[in-house]
Formats: structure tokens, C-alpha cells, sequence
């Protein structure tokens, strides 16, 4: 049976907000911290995927405490990094998890990963119109994803105009190109497959705030329903989640 991996993407040398990803969120723990917590329970196979910079060795460090693997790879080019970090773990279906999100989901991975195993190239939820759940502002969902078809999408990639868009944005290539790949779209729960006013993703201190906000409020283990109900019930909240849409385009 092919090796399943789970790739949590992180870096401290964010643009918008450096080292949001070892900042004390939530009693004491990070954002590396709330997703370990969520996947480790999984029992699937779990690794850091970091850079060569020497401002991420904290990351490095952060694992060995953890007991968690870490992978160095190149900075820039996420797509390198992935495949680099899947070949050394002899994986092949991979999960990829953005560190950026205090409330991912963990539950869809078995799922995700036995559609791969059945041959899928790329699987991720998307809302009502299609789009994939990473092109939305909501923060909650991972995508799997193929090595073969990372492979390829790299390869395809060495004489195509946008190279380097696509080799930082990792999946951004293979979703987009259907005809390509075998690509499986299922829609997000029914809480929020219409909803385009969510964001719980980390980008600026506004939204580092405003989620140490909600996990004082919801906690960590918060099911979708009570997430959504308690945004609902905060306009504080919200409203600082629809500033976050308006600044930054998906």
C-alpha cells in the first residue's frame, strides 16, 4: 500500500507577519502546536516541511521538542519542497496542511487520502460554485494530493511562462488543469459551502487577534456548527474577518 504522509507547510519568515507560527495564540500553545495536537491523533505519518533559511531553525527546533519530523527544503519554490520532502519519506499520498490555520479540520483526511490511494491526483472540498476550499478565505479544509501528480505538474512546469507562481502556490496548477489530472471536488459541509464572509486563516496581527479571540470563545476542539455559530454571534469578529477578505484577493 502506497505511504500516506501528512506535510504541515511552515515557515517564520511571513511577509505580513513574521513568526505567527511559534507565537503564543491560545494558553501557550502556537499554531504548530493546535494543528499537532489535531493530526498526531490521526496515527498517520507527519512531518514539518520548512526551509533552508536559517530564521526557520526555530521550526527545527520546535519539532525535536515535539518529537516531530522536519524537512528543510527549498524556500521559494513550495512545489520543490513538497516533492523533495515526499521522495525522502518514500511517500505517496500526501496531505498538505497550511500552518496558518488555528481551526483546520483533521477529519476529512482518511477520506482524502483513500480517494488518492484509489487513484485521484488531487482532492480538496470546495464551496458552491466549485471553487477549491485553499482559493477561498476560509482557512479550514486540506487538500490531497498525488506525488506523481506533483511530479508531473513540476515537470510540465520548466517551460511554462508562470513557473514560478505555480511552484510557489504547490496545487495551484494541477486543480486548475482538469484535463491533466484526475482532480475530485467534493462540496464542503453544509455549513459553509455558501459562505464567502468566513476567514480563519492568519495573514496580519489583525487576524492573529482576532482569532486568539475566538479560540478564547470556541476553544480548539470546536466542531464546524459551534465555530460558525459563535462568528455569528460576534460581530467584533466578523467584521474583522470581512476586513481580511476585502485586503486580500483569493
Amino acid at each position: 500500500m502506497p505511504h500516506n504522509l501528512i506535510i504541515i507547510q511552515a515557515r517564520t519568515s511571513s511577509t505580513r507577519l513574521p513568526g505567527k507560527v511559534l507565537q503564543p495564540i491560545w494558553k501557550g500553545k502556537n499554531l504548530l502546536d493546535l494543528q499537532l495536537e489535531k493530526f498526531r491523533r490521526l496515527g498517520t505519518p507527519l512531518v514539518v516541511a520548512t526551509t533552508v533559511n536559517p530564521s526557520d531553525d526555530a521550526i527545527v527546533d520546535w519539532a525535536k521538542r515535539n518529537n516531530v519530523e522536519a524537512f528543510r527544503g527549498d524556500e521559494q519554490n513550495v512545489l520543490k519542497r513538497f516533492i523533495d520532502c515526499a521522495r525522502q519519506y518514500q511517500a505517496k499520498n500526501l496531505i498538505r496542511v497550511c500552518s496558518d490555520n488555528p481551526f483546520i479540520q483533521s477529519d476529512q483526511v482518511p477520506y482524502f487520502l483513500n480517494s488518492l490511494a484509489q487513484g485521484v491526483d488531487y482532492i480538496s472540498f470546495c464551496n458552491h460554485s466549485g471553487i477549491p476550499a485553499i482559493k477561498t478565505h476560509w482557512g479550514l479544509f486540506v487538500e490531497g494530493v498525488r506525488l506523481g501528480a506533483l511530479e508531473r505538474a513540476s515537470e510540465i512546469l520548466e517551460t511554462h511562462a508562470e513557473e514560478k507562481f505555480y511552484s510557489e502556490h504547490v496545487t495551484n496548477f494541477i486543480y486548475g488543469n482538469s484535463e491533466q489530472f484526475k482532480i475530485k471536488l467534493d462540496q464542503a459541509p453544509e455549513t459553509v459551502v455558501s459562505r464567502s464572509d468566513l476567514r480563519f486563516t492568519i495573514d496580519t496581527p489583525d487576524d492573529f487577534q482576532n482569532m486568539h479571540s475566538l479560540l478564547q470563545l470556541a476553544g480548539s476542539e470546536a466542531n464546524l456548527e459551534q465555530l460558525i455559530e459563535l462568528v455569528d454571534a460576534n460581530p467584533n469578529i466578523k467584521s474583522v474577518m470581512r476586513q481580511g477578505i476585502d485586503q486580500f484577493n483569493k
